[in-house]
């Protein structure tokens, strides 16, 4: 299943970038085998997902956020850096951030990859409002 939602940022960035998120519709444990692997048509769907909502207005802009709840986070980014490099060419202006927040009794470490045309006309602002509100979230403590 994928999800795209219109993100909570304010415009003029909140206009055109969305939550991007995917995953199967059968939980791990209902699955067979073959289903638990590595399908080759997810990404392919996914492309063609991510396709047409670029094709739709320059401006539009993922986020893709790896879920931890699983602790697999880092195998998902690099899943979804693998897909980026094989199919991305020079089109797409990919930004990552690694967000490592931790406090006495918790260790949280966020994967985020912004994704958008490398024609966006606002792509230098969405560069710096990026980072400084990465920079905010990395200052944040969970209590």
């Amino acid at each position: 299943m994928i999800i795209l939602e219109k993100s909570s940022f304010i415009p003029p960035y909140g206009d055109f970038l969305y939550d991007f998120s995917f995953f199967p519709i059968d939980a791990k444990e209902k699955r067979n085998k073959d289903q638990n692997g590595f399908d080759p048509k997810i990404h392919l769907t996914l492309l063609n997902f991510l396709e047409d909502l670029f094709s739709q207005d320059v401006r539009n802009t993922i986020v893709y956020i790896c879920d931890s709840q699983d602790q697999r986070e880092v195998y998902r980014k690099i899943l979804f850096d693998k897909w980026y490099d094989e199919f991305s060419i020079e089109r797409f202006e990919k930004l990552d951030f690694k967000l490592v927040n931790d406090g006495s009794d918790y260790l949280i470490t966020t994967y985020i990859s912004i994704v958008t045309l490398r024609e966006n006309p606002h792509l230098d602002d969405l560069k710096d409002f990026t980072r400084s509100n990465m920079e905010e979230f990395e200052n944040y403590k969970f209590e």
